[in-house]
């Protein structure tokens, strides 16, 4: 329900507090640039464990750490590119379609979408809960469940996405294409 309200924001006519379309905006930035953080990141801590190793000082906890950033860069960077359109597809034969039967072509596809990140959520955090005991070989006082938390909670910020994407996709062209465009321009301004 939360998903859908949020949704809402973006739906002409519903009154809703600009307060909450700055702060999803402000969250939407916020995600962005930690995904880049925890890539940039992994991709140092993997560096600087190489070229220690290499002369003779392995740090140990280096790939565990890596892991955990890269895990978190991973889901935190799907949202984004789903929120941008930037997701990889193959639309050779769905433009060949007539509009109408594109629009619910990509309903059925955003409703897919939708039943498989509900998998990943129920799912995510049941796993998450099994894996509150286990920790990393190099860090022993870390739960792995830091590390499969990124799958359900990351997935809840898809659903968002995806609900704002459904209600979009049922506004007039000329407005849901403006407001593509400035939420697009929110994503890249926190690159």
């Amino acid at each position: 329900m939360a998903a859908m309200y949020l949704a809402a924001i973006f739906v002409e006519g519903i009154m809703i507090p600009a307060s909450i379309q700055k702060i999803y905006k402000r969250f939407c930035s916020i995600e962005t640039t930690l995904a880049a953080i925890c890539l940039g990141a992994t991709v140092l801590i993997i560096t600087v464990s190489a070229l220690s190793r290499t002369f003779g000082y392995p740090i140990n906890f280096a790939l565990d750490i890596a892991l955990l950033l890269f895990t978190w860069s991973v889901f935190l960077g799907a949202d984004t590119a789903l929120r941008a359109d930037k997701m990889v597809n193959v639309d050779v034969l769905f433009k060949r379609l007539p509009p109408k039967v594109q629009k619910v072509m990509q309903l059925i596809i955003y409703l897919i979408i939708m039943a498989f990140l509900w998998m990943f959520i129920i799912l995510g955090f049941k796993l998450s809960y099994l894996t509150r005991f286990r920790v990393f070989q190099g860090i022993p006082t870390l739960s792995y469940t830091w590390v499969t938390l990124s799958v359900p909670l990351c997935s809840v910020f898809m659903v968002i996405t995806v609900c704002i994407k459904i209600v979009r996709l049922f506004k007039p062209a000329a407005k849901a294409d403006t407001e593509n465009k400035a939420q697009t321009a929110v994503v890249e301004e926190g690159v």
